[in-house]
């Protein structure tokens, strides 16, 4: 007696999370509906939490910052990739001049520079770089 007593219990707790469920679901269709607002449109969007994502990728060079005067830096790889993290409404704004991938000279003896980005705007939500890192090769300039 004990066991279906237990099956039963865990019934009612499935067929309560359900209803929960199905209650939200109802509400915010309801809610989308009066508001005329479809969460998966693609055209304008009104700025807001359903705002739809997107990201824009663009290959720029990697600049060396703080070299000494007689030498010249190599990084392997001399590009890296710049993924910007933007509102679908902001996407066409976002520039390649926009942003820039650097590393420094290497103050002590290291195997890798690790690249960061600078960003003149302030739409993305969030920029990421690849690779993170760079293997590098120090020339004397002739």
């Amino acid at each position: 007696m004990k066991w279906s007593k237990d099956i039963l219990t865990y019934l009612l707790f499935v067929a309560f999370a359900f209803l929960i469920w199905w209650t939200n679901a109802w509400n915010d269709r309801q809610s989308e509906q009066e508001s005329g607002q479809q969460v998966h449109k693609t055209g304008d969007l009104q700025e807001d939490s359903r705002q739809m994502i997107t990201e824009k990728l663009f290959e720029l060079p990697i600049e060396v910052t703080g070299v000494p005067q007689g030498k010249i830096v190599r990084v392997f790889p001399s590009k890296a990739e710049v993924y910007v993290r933007v509102r679908m409404n902001r996407y066409e704004e976002l520039q390649k001049e926009d942003f820039r991938v650097w590393c420094s000279y290497p103050v002590t003896q290291t195997d890798v520079l690790m690249l960061h980005v600078d960003a003149n705007e302030t739409q993305s939500l969030s920029i990421r770089v690849e690779p993170e890192e760079v293997e590098y090769l120090i020339e004397d300039s002739q």
